[in-house]
């Protein structure tokens, strides 16, 4: 189908304004004249003229120079049907009469016409295996800078921002041995990476996870250690993959932007229990600090451990928080994710 948006018989001549360009038909024993969008209006009417035959027929009952219609839609098969408009004892002017299609005219047709385009922006993800059954992760968005990203991995779930080149890179641990990890993006576009992590099962991990200004921390005390001693490990004391990866002991990746509204929050500890070089327990636990954003409210959590490479089921927390006037204590929550037994190897 051509829209055209103006029709004018200057002179016999049938001039058609579409949005694609000119298309001309003059009588019934003229071919039709296609015009690119490019010519000019005045080489359109000699192009007409000159494709007329000797004893053309023009307009019979014509009160003026040219008719104008304001629109039309021609079916490209009723084509030969335009000549019926002609009669046969019309005269043609020398200097046909050319008012219907204008360069605004056309241009304002083009534009309404042609689709944009859309700037070919893709969302990309890469990843690649580190220590302590780690995977870095990278994901280059360069048409989404300082947006929201939300990953997932068997569970795990945590939200953050790219830079402002649409970048960010995260260590995610590791929760299963083929390992897909997903990315999403606000306005729906994502990417993947599916990863083969082949030492998960030399670690035990405990994750909780929360959404939002929960107070949640996961806690570990290894080998009797006390608070805020040397082995204390939390998110305030994290420690680096590389102790775990030497056998010496544990550590905690806290994942998400706390600057991100309601993110999705999560702390995962890691234990090198397949290659401890030390034997004991370790107690770990699951603590909610009381603060002015939590107080008197109910805060939910997700719990999920692994063992010999094997994710459990995730279990669902639910607790009231102490009222405000508790502010700055904290509330210790038990039996949550279980302790660890560890044997020197």
């Amino acid at each position: 189908m051509i829209k055209i948006s103006t029709i004018s018989i200057a002179g016999g001549a049938l001039v058609l304004a579409a949005g694609a360009g000119l298309y001309m038909q003059t009588s019934a024993a003229a071919p039709a004249v296609e015009i690119s969008e490019l010519t000019p209006v005045a080489e359109v009417a000699v192009s007409v003229l000159d494709a007329l035959p000797a004893d053309a027929e023009g307009p019979a009952d014509l009160s003026q120079d040219r008719v104008e219609l304001a629109s039309i839609t021609l079916m490209s098969s009723d084509a030969t049907d335009l000549p019926k408009i002609m009669t046969a004892d019309a005269d043609f002017p020398i200097t046909p009469i050319l008012a219907a299609a204008s360069s605004d005219d056309l241009m304002v047709d083009r534009v309404t016409e042609t689709p944009s385009v859309v700037q070919d922006c893709p969302v990309d993800m890469v990843g690649e295996t580190r220590a302590a059954a780690m995977v870095s992760v990278v994901l280059t968005a360069p048409c989404q800078p300082n947006a929201r990203v939300v990953f997932q991995h068997s569970g795990l779930k945590f939200s953050t921002t790219t830079d402002d080149a649409g970048r960010v890179e995260v260590e995610i641990p590791a929760l299963s041995e083929n390992a897909l990890f997903l990315a999403m993006m606000d306005d729906g576009n994502g990417a993947g990476v599916e990863m083969a992590v082949d030492t998960l099962a030399f670690y035990d991990r405990s994750v909780v996870q929360w959404h939002g200004e929960s107070g949640l921390a996961i806690h570990a005390l290894e080998y009797g250690a006390t608070y805020d001693s040397a082995g204390h490990v939390w998110s305030g004391a994290p420690r680096d993959p590389g102790v775990a990866a030497r056998g010496e002991g544990g550590f905690v990746t806290r994942l998400g932007d706390t600057g991100v509204d309601g993110a999705d929050m999560a702390d995962v500890y890691t234990f090198p229990t397949g290659t401890a070089k030390s034997q004991g327990d370790v107690a770990v636990s699951v603590e909610v600090a009381v603060t002015d954003l939590n107080c008197g409210r109910e805060v939910a959590a997700d719990v999920i451990e692994v063992s010999e490479g094997i994710a459990s089921e995730m279990a669902r927390l639910d607790v009231t928080v102490p009222g405000c006037d508790a502010v700055g204590d904290y509330l210790l929550l038990k039996n949550l994710v279980s302790d660890l037994k560890i044997a020197a190897r």
